[in-house]
């Protein structure tokens, strides 16, 4: 085979022909001269074999071996080319052409033709017979992709020019093969602040259950009810002015005139006395029903409300409704309801200045109804309003709103513990409420689980759930289909360290865990027997008589939002949720009023609070049309005879001050309102 010279430069050896069997010759004849130290095996195109090696001994630099493999003439190697600068050793592998001059690489794509492809067994095999013996070799082997045809990458638009693209189908292309790879981390595997990789699994920990109650550990000690706050008799303004602060109205006000200059709308009516009076006719609507909100305005008797038409225009309450806004809309965030987070931050911070010191407190879900387009809508099947956004709400055993977080799937705004959704929901909440020891928790079975009595227990906080079959950790109770054939009152116990897990069948089999309370001592319930015909008294554990009693607290405040809902919509996908806030801050108002005064109602609350306000508030109403004379002229110079002429005056409709009729002539001297016919009887005495 000829040497093809142009890959040879002026400071290089020419290539060599030579066969396998010499290049096993001459590598035995150096290795008893020379310890190689490191050799470097490059494959180039699946076509090309380079070696690189670096002598130990002294003056000896490193050098660059090219070998083809040839079917006829079988290696072909090339002499040591230039040697390479110690930086150009320093680098790292990952260089595919590192150590490679440019005459070699033009030597390679100009001759890519005249050699054959080495498959990798082909390479594995070589590599076996240049280290058959004992010699020390430490060798690194580095595959570069094949390089693409020109026409296959391209940033042209596709055409029908894409199928005369010539490209091998069966490898990958070069871009592709050494581009670097970006993964779309979830949350769950991004590190944590400390470093340490976030584990993917929640904590799941074994249970060993046993029937002895003597064994149970009780972790969880009584509350100390000496801390309950003292009672204060205050008004019903002052009542509801806790949530409707002047710091509050004012950042509305402010929010709501950067979004009216965005929109080009008019905000001079953003006052926070407007404001008051708009809150206190939207908790009007709700017991004060009208199809639509302009007849609260209107001027008919059957519809007409003189309290809201002498507080407030009805432009206003229009203007007011346009430009309503609690965020800037060009600071958006990734929060999915960033445009009404402000409004539950409000509600949160108020209530955690006035402290829960009850003993218990409820979690459960609380729906708010919705029937537009939204990415968080929910679907909850059974529940008296399916369709609408979903809150997470902590309440008191009364009914009192405590904390509150809108859902919205993995992107809640709660702290991850590792235990599953529901109990982080419960833990995150007992945190934001800054529960005491002793204080009682109580949740149904979407947030309750084993493992969250314990990690209460831990803390010192009691907790009372009821759990799903597939929730039971392992407890080796009668299953329940086994026990839906038992009579009405049969109950089961087991325990673990500090947890007792009840079963009672009522009408249908239930759970219910507690690290504070246990099935004895037991209650009775009253059951109508349908066989005897008669009410018969049954046992109840002592459980769920508690979760029964206190689990209400959710219950109630939901009851009570719901009753007089506020009636006057809109067709933003946010109004709901703020139109709720009004209502629930008028029920927490209610049950702090109701502290002393236990006899007022929502709907007597609701009603003087709406009168309070409008008085207070509202401005009256200003009379339309222009401003005509209604004075009288002085007996003087009414009755002296001088001068009473008739002329025209400023307005055309004008009353005539002695028959009441519209004229636009007025008497000169006079100067009150007066028809030509009408001025000999007002100018003469009686």
């Amino acid at each position: 085979m000829k040497t093809n010279k142009s890959a040879v430069s002026k400071d290089t050896v020419p290539p060599l022909e030579m066969s396998s069997d010499n290049i096993k010759k001459e590598n035995a004849s150096k290795e008893d001269d020379v310890t190689v130290k490191e050799e470097q095996i490059f494959i180039k195109d699946e076509e090309e074999l380079h070696f690189q090696t670096s002598s130990a001994q002294q003056g000896c630099g490193s050098q660059d071996i090219t070998a083809q493999h040839e079917k006829q003439d079988g290696l072909q190697c090339q002499a040591p080319l230039n040697a390479i600068k110690e930086e150009q050793m320093a680098e790292p592998f990952g260089s595919i052409h590192a150590g490679i001059s440019a005459e070699e690489q033009n030597f390679s794509s100009d001759h890519r033709e005249d050699f054959e492809r080495l498959t990798l067994d082909e390479v594995c095999q070589i590599l076996q017979e240049e280290t058959n013996d004992d010699s020390n070799f430490e060798i690194n082997v580095a595959i570069e992709p094949p390089i693409e045809e020109a026409a296959a990458d391209t940033d042209c638009d596709s055409d029908a020019s894409d199928s005369e693209v010539t490209c091998n189908p069966i490898h990958l292309p070069r871009r592709i093969l050494l581009s670097e790879v970006l993964t779309d981390k979830r949350e769950d595997q991004m590190p944590s602040p400390d470093g340490q990789q976030r584990k993917k699994k929640l904590r799941k920990e074994k249970v060993v259950w046993h029937r002895d109650e003597t064994k149970v550990i009780d972790s969880v000690g009584d509350y100390d009810m000496h801390t309950e706050q003292q009672v204060v008799n205050e008004s019903i303004l002052e009542c509801i002015e806790k949530f409707w602060t002047d710091d509050w109205l004012k950042f509305i006000c402010e929010q709501s005139r950067v979004h009216a200059q965005q929109k080009s709308l008019q905000s001079d009516v953003m006052t926070v006395d407007n404001l008051r009076v708009f809150f206190g006719i939207l908790v009007l609507s709700g017991y004060n029903k009208l199809p639509h909100r302009r007849l609260y305005w209107s001027s008919k008797e059957d519809t007409q409300n003189l309290l809201v038409i002498n507080s407030m225009r009805r432009d206003t309450f229009d203007q007011i409704m346009r430009c309503l806004h609690f965020t800037d809309n060009m600071k958006v965030n990734t929060d999915r309801f960033f445009k009404v987070r402000p409004i539950f931050e409000h509600i949160n911070k108020v209530m955690m200045q006035n402290r829960f010191q009850g003993e218990f407190m409820s979690v459960a879900n609380v729906m708010v109804p919705y029937y537009g387009r939204h990415g968080d809508k929910q679907y909850i099947r059974g529940k008296p309003v399916r369709f609408g956004f979903k809150l997470c709400a902590a309440c008191d055993s009364n009914g009192a709103l405590l904390h509150v977080e809108p859902y919205c799937r993995a992107r809640t705004n709660i702290e991850d513990h590792w235990f599953g959704h529901g109990p982080n929901i419960v833990l995150d909440l007992v945190k934001k409420t800054k529960l005491q020891k002793g204080q009682h928790v109580v949740c149904d079975n979407y947030f309750g689980t084993v493992p969250l009595l314990k990690e209460l227990a831990q803390k010192g906080i009691a907790g009372t759930t009821t759990l799903r079959e597939n929730c039971l950790s392992g407890c080796p109770l009668t299953a329940r289909q086994v026990m839906n054939k038992k009579v009405r009152g049969t109950m089961e116990e087991a325990y673990t360290d500090c947890v007792s897990l009840v079963k009672w069948k009522d009408n249908k089999v239930v759970s219910v865990a507690s690290n504070k309370a246990r099935a004895k001592p037991l209650k009775y319930a009253r059951r109508w027997d349908r066989i005897t015909k008669k009410h018969v008294e049954i046992p109840v554990p002592n459980s769920i008589s508690l979760y029964n009693k206190h689990m209400r607290g959710v219950d109630l405040f939901d009851q009570q939002v719901s009753a007089y809902r506020v009636r006057i919509r809109s067709k933003k996908w946010w109004w709901p949720l703020f139109a709720w806030s009004i209502n629930a801050q008028v029920v927490n108002a209610w049950r702090q009023y109701r502290r002393v005064h236990a006899d007022m109602s929502l709907l007597d609350f609701s009603r003087n609070l709406v009168i309070a306000t409008l008085k207070t508030y509202g401005t009256t109403r200003k009379a339309t049309g222009p401003k005509y004379s209604t004075g009288s002229a002085e007996e003087s110079v009414r009755y002296n005879c001088k001068g009473h002429w008739t002329a025209r005056g400023e307005h055309a409709r004008s009353r005539c001050k002695q028959c009441q009729g519209r004229t636009p002539h007025i008497c000169k001297m006079c100067k009150v309102p007066l028809h030509p016919e009408c001025m000999e009887k007002y100018h003469s005495k009686p």
